[in-house]
């Protein structure tokens, strides 16, 4: 196993480009916005996509748990602005990325891409109590609850959801989303069989790294919030994706050629912001512990995977896996 310092080097300094390009276009199409995302959505639209969540909520917990009120829950106090803001940002992402987008498109959005963010740091944690404290109440009044959430999820995915799963995985067999669809419904047939997997390959070292892994990933998320690291980021969004843009370099999905150039030359006179740039380190660090203490396990689940795929899954993934290398090669 690499040291986590050498690899932090490495990484820091020769990958950097790879890493910023790949994950900050990852984060800006899945979190941009619009500022106020609600400003001009069809308030017809805006009900219908929150009376459907209340109807889903209705529809799950019901009996479960009376005491559940999807409006006073999650359209108020500290919910309420991340539920109407997601809403609204669907319902306009739905229409407005209809193929993929530019780096123009991008750097044009990421002032609301900041003030998303900044929404979440404000609300985010409030909105999780406001979720937790409803939830317990959900098992005061029915101490069964969890084990009656699971039962019920089951019941529903098999009258709602598994004929279609099952008639997908039949379609694209063949295919790696196909076998390993497949695999797992071989695998998988009941909550049941759930648990006893999770019971037979979750040791109590997992779960204590796991319990670990979540209080550091909530510090990060805090740290990041505290040093103001949503609009430091959002400055070099801006700047990079602008000068991604021009001449061969367009699709936000292309990465070689002209765009390689251009990520190369902005990189010479500009540095990925000191908060993200922690982020990532421990990111590494906490790779680097996986691979050293669960390495032979994953290598082991891998081979297992790989033996249940067809030569035509195999195939794919090979062919998916040389793309990625492709792309990293043009700009690490």
């Amino acid at each position: 196993v690499v040291s986590t310092q050498s690899t932090g080097y490495y990484i820091t300094n020769n990958l950097r480009p790879y890493i910023i390009m790949r994950a900050f276009v990852l984060v800006a199409l899945l979190g941009v916005a619009y500022g106020n995302l609600c400003s001009g959505v069809n308030k017809d639209s805006l009900k219908g996509v929150l009376a459907a969540g209340s109807a889903g909520a209705s529809y799950f917990l019901g009996d479960l748990c009376p005491s559940f009120d999807f409006e006073s829950v999650l359209l108020s106090g500290e919910c309420r602005a991340l539920v109407r803001q997601g809403a609204c940002y669907g319902i306009r992402a739905s229409t407005y990325y209809t193929d993929v987008p530019t780096y123009a498109q991008l750097a044009a959005d990421v002032p609301n891409f900041a003030a998303l963010g900044n929404l979440a740091c404000k609300k985010a944690a409030g909105c999780f109590d406001q979720l937790r404290a409803a939830f317990d109440g959900c098992v005061a009044g029915n101490a069964n609850f969890v084990r009656d959430a699971v039962a019920r999820a089951e019941f529903l995915y098999n009258q709602d959801l598994a004929s279609i799963v099952n008639d997908f995985a039949d379609q694209n067999s063949g295919s790696l989303v196909g076998d390993l669809l497949g695999m797992a419904l071989n695998q998988f047939s009941s909550a049941q069989d759930i648990e006893e997997f999770l019971n037979m390959h979750i040791t109590e070292g997992i779960s204590a790294d796991a319990a670990a892994a979540a209080e550091e990933a909530l510090a990060i998320a805090r740290e990041w919030c505290a040093s103001g690291c949503t609009d430091k980021s959002a400055k070099f969004l801006a700047g990079i994706f602008s000068h991604m843009q021009g001449g061969s370099c367009s699709l936000a999905n292309e990465f070689c050629g002209e765009c390689a150039d251009r990520a190369d030359s902005w990189f010479t006179n500009n540095q990925l912001p000191c908060c993200v740039e922690s982020v990532i380190q421990k990111g590494i660090e906490a790779y680097d512990y996986v691979l050293e203490n669960y390495g032979e396990a994953i290598s082991d689940a891998a081979a297992a995977v790989e033996a249940g795929l067809s030569e035509t899954a195999i195939a794919e993934a090979q062919a998916i896996g040389a793309r990625l290398e492709n792309e990293f090669n043009c700009v690490a």
